[in-house]
């Protein structure tokens, strides 16, 4: 039997109520750092299934019979534990409390999900939702396209106006407080204040405005109608704007996009949008419903486009694996780069089929919609967990030869390779290879996340590659013992488990005939260290390149800088048509050659 009317209400305020209650005391439990918030294998799945569960049976109550909609969410609240639980697990049982001196942090239990999971599991089960409900609607496991897209569309505008409702209830409950407050009176802003208030109102207010959206579907259609029309008029522009692009990479070659470090990411999100404008445009296929022959004509375009940019965006990916091996993003680019191809397979096929205007991509959308499903599991799963499949590729390319131990990233087994990384780290401390034992061992004896702890001294000098070509580093500078003598501030950067490769590039900055070592890693500050004729290092300054800018670094790695008379004790260095100051602040305002 479904709900209606006073019951509903009522149901689905209780199960407010009971979320509310159930996450603060998760809050209490973290706060007070007692049971179940001294392990992350258990707190970690209940926040999430406490989280996600209750409102999906909040939403399915007005859709099904009371006992299958507890059911789907006793489903859901399994189902998202279970991920939750290989999270905690898969990552170090320890993360690292931020303090305004990093060095003081101190560890503390891991014990929240990871925020891909958050963000990605949430976004699941919406999908997971919208297919249920509109597969028990029709009573079949596959629902006609209509009740899919009205489904969606429905809970996708429930869940906005929810946000605006909410947002606009703490205003008016901070505007209360603002009031009490001209008089003197404080009692209401330390009401709202406390946690065992805010978050069970919270909670229900989120049910309230679920409910009240889901008894007015007059005002759920007329939003959703006016959203997808406003939307839909975006379509002929970004139309526009990729074919643009298209075709000036017939002239420029694909090699401009080498230099910029996202250009996946920029593609995939230009591919998303012809997607997303492309049904909004369809809408729901009625043909009472039809768009205007510029966007029936623009969306035919638009459906071939995805395929040339999904492609160029795994062409990317495949250059920077093969060059780089696999990374946690890279695995989340490449799962990307499968739901773009499919997608973009399925929508290029419809514009070649005969009948009503694109027709062919709604049993594609609910396919698409299944991949997407596998693939956040397996994201999420050991099947596919970006992290081991990252740090077992990383691993293998140092045990071929293809990374130099000096080159590999130690640090972020350490600190970014969860529980595999750790693994990892301790077989390569058993290793008898050259010094990588060493390395790793280092690696393993950092106790701060935030600490620089110094390499061994052959490791230090392995990490450079030293500039022109040809010379090689002063071996006083090679031989210094950065453990002592340095602050941690002055110690250059790879003297530190923290980066894996640095080049130094050697110039006589200050006309004395020797030449000063300007070090430089993937940060955008140059560090550069002076000796004073005995031996003796120390840091004299830094100058800071344009952020994101391999141009400058380039210059000056293959010599193109010139230096002038110097204003004060350093000379000046032109590179690349800037001028760069030693010492100056980091944050130039030089601008980035093209």
């Amino acid at each position: 039997m479904i709900l209606t009317g006073r019951k509903l209400f009522l149901t689905r305020f209780v199960v407010g109520l009971i979320q509310g209650l159930a996450l603060y005391l998760l809050y209490h439990a973290a706060d007070a750092k007692i049971w179940p918030a001294t392990n992350g294998l258990v707190f970690a799945p209940l926040l999430l299934a406490w989280v996600f569960s209750p409102v999906l049976l909040t939403l399915a109550l007005g859709e099904m019979a009371w006992r299958r909609a507890a059911l789907w969410a006793g489903a859901v609240a399994i189902i998202i534990a279970a991920l939750g639980f290989y999270d905690n697990w898969s990552a170090w049982p320890l993360d690292w409390n931020y303090a305004p001196n990093p060095l003081h942090t101190t560890p503390v239990p891991h014990i929240l999900p990871s925020a891909e999971l958050f963000l990605f599991g949430g976004a699941g089960l919406f999908i997971a939702h919208a297919l249920v409900v509109g597969g028990h609607t029709d009573h079949r496991f596959r629902a006609s396209y209509s009740t899919h897209f009205d489904t969606a569309w429905k809970m996708a505008i429930q869940v906005a106006l929810a946000a605006l409702f909410v947002g606009a209830f703490w205003l008016l409950l901070w505007l209360g407080a603002g009031l009490f407050l001209l008089i003197k009176l404080d009692f209401f802003r330390r009401l709202i204040g406390h946690r065992w208030f805010s978050i069970p109102i919270t909670a229900m207010a989120v049910a309230g405005a679920l409910h009240i959206t889901d008894i007015k579907p007059v005002l759920v259609r007329g939003a959703r109608t006016l959203l997808l029309t406003l939307l839909s008029w975006l379509l002929p522009l970004i139309t526009l704007i990729i074919t643009g692009f298209l075709v000036s990479l017939l002239f420029t070659g694909l090699a401009p996009l080498w230099s910029v470090g996202h250009a996946s990411a920029l593609l995939l999100a230009g591919a998303a949008s012809l997607i997303i404008l492309i049904n909004a445009a369809h809408q729901d296929g009625d043909a009472e419903r039809a768009p205007p022959k510029i966007l029936r004509l623009s969306g035919t375009l638009a459906a071939i486009l995805p395929a040339p940019l999904a492609l160029i965006a795994a062409y990317a990916l495949f250059l920077r694996v093969e060059q780089y091996g696999w990374t946690t993003s890279r695995v989340i680019v490449a799962a990307n780069v499968l739901v773009a191809i499919t997608y973009a397979a399925g929508y290029a096929r419809a514009t070649m089929v005969r009948g009503r205007w694109l027709a062919a991509i709604e049993p594609w959308n609910f396919n698409v919609a299944l991949l997407i499903l596998a693939v956040l599991v397996a994201l999420f799963s050991p099947i596919a967990n970006p992290t081991r499949i990252s740090v077992a590729d990383q691993v293998a390319r140092l045990d071929s030869g293809k990374t130099a131990p000096g080159k590999f990233d130690f640090s972020y087994l350490r600190w970014r390779g969860g529980r595999y990384g750790m693994a990892a780290l301790n077989l390569l401390a058993q290793s008898k290879v050259g010094n990588m034992a060493e390395m790793a061992r280092a690696s393993l004896r950092q106790t701060n996340r935030y600490e620089v702890a110094p390499a061994a001294p052959v490791a230090f000098a392995a990490r450079i590659t030293v500039y022109p070509k040809g010379q090689s580093l002063p071996q006083s500078f090679a031989d210094l013992h950065w453990a002592t003598g340095f602050p941690t501030f002055q110690l250059p950067y790879c003297a530190s488990a923290m980066v894996a490769h640095c080049d130094a590039v050697l110039a006589d900055l200050d006309g004395d005939g020797r030449a000063e070592i300007l070090l430089m890693s993937n940060s955008n500050v140059v560090q550069i260290f002076h000796e004073s004729g005995k031996g003796d290092w120390q840091n004299a300054g830094i100058m800071a390149l344009p952020f994101n800018c391999p141009a400058m670094a380039d210059a000056l790695r293959n010599g193109r800088f010139a230096v002038s008379p110097p204003a004060h004790r350093w000379n000046d260095v032109a590179v690349a048509g800037q001028t760069l100051h030693i010492n100056e602040a980091i944050g130039t305002n030089a601008a980035c050659p093209k």
